[in-house]
């Protein structure tokens, strides 16, 4: 989608991407497929916006997401008021090492280590499902195992334990950042619930920037979602800046079939 002036040269564009099979609900606006000159953008925003969601919504593509860059503030804002929120944020910090975390002991997983591993992402997907994240704890365990088991045997990956007394309570996945050059990425990380606050994250943190330095990386970038109240608090403290924005609207489907164009007669037939 192409916005023009009056002169016919072209002032802003915007692309969408199905993120999944024909049927899939969900769309993505990545960062490289959206644009408008900074004078009058707002509206080419909303011009945009208003002719692509129509053909969105007309192929049954409910729930829109936007990637921005964190500092175009007037695009956000723009953003926020054609109803998209505020769903995901990427950070990103340098190597310099954290403060000091607890003295757990820090090591790679393990082939044996398989069954916590997988424990410890079901219960930060359960996390999820709390307020005011309200996220459904929907994961495929069968998908889930099988990454996490290439992972522990890839030696470019890192999947991280912390232990404590009844063995690992803590987890951080560690990957190359393939869209942030020089970069590794923290994709998973999750201390167990009875053992939050005692710096265990912090230690992982540590052990995954030593990691990253030592493989010659070098930034760290970290994703979370934005109404996750412990996980933002935790890496704005620990550094990590926010570079990039992910925002959401999810439309109501009800609009495939009460479409305002329809007479009172078709909705309501014999009133």
């Amino acid at each position: 989608m192409a916005a023009l002036d009056d002169d016919g040269a072209v002032v802003g564009f915007l692309a969408a991407t199905l993120t999944g099979e024909p049927g899939d609900r969900a769309v993505r606006i990545r960062v490289q497929q959206h644009a408008a000159c900074a004078d009058g953008g707002r509206m080419t925003y909303r011009r945009m916006y208003q002719a692509l969601a129509q053909r969105l919504v007309a192929i049954g593509c409910f729930e829109h997401s936007v990637v921005v860059a964190a500092e175009h503030r007037d695009t956000v804002q723009s953003l926020v008021e054609l109803g998209f929120g505020m769903d995901q944020i990427k950070g990103l910090r340098s190597l310099t090492p954290p403060a000091s975390g607890t003295e757990a002991a820090l090591r790679p997983a393990g082939a044996d280590d398989l069954p916590r591993v997988v424990d410890l992402v079901w219960e930060l997907q359960r996390f999820h499902a709390d307020a005011p994240m309200l996220s459904p704890a929907v994961i495929d365990l069968l998908a889930l195992r099988d990454d996490m088991s290439a992972a522990i045997a890839d030696e470019n990956r890192l999947v991280l334990l912390a232990e404590s007394d009844d063995g690992p309570a803590g987890l951080m996945v560690v990957d190359p950042d393939h869209r942030t050059p020089g970069a590794a990425t923290i994709g998973i990380a999750v201390v167990t619930t009875a053992l939050r606050g005692r710096a265990l994250g912090t230690s992982l943190l540590s052990g995954a920037v030593a990691w990253a330095a030592e493989r010659g990386f070098d930034v760290l970038t970290a994703g979370w979602t934005s109404a996750n109240l412990v996980s933002d608090a935790f890496w704005r403290g620990h550094g990590f800046a926010p570079v990039r924005y992910t925002l959401t609207r999810r439309i109501d489907p009800r609009v495939a079939w009460a479409d305002s164009r329809l007479s009172r007669g078709d909705l309501f037939p014999g009133l």
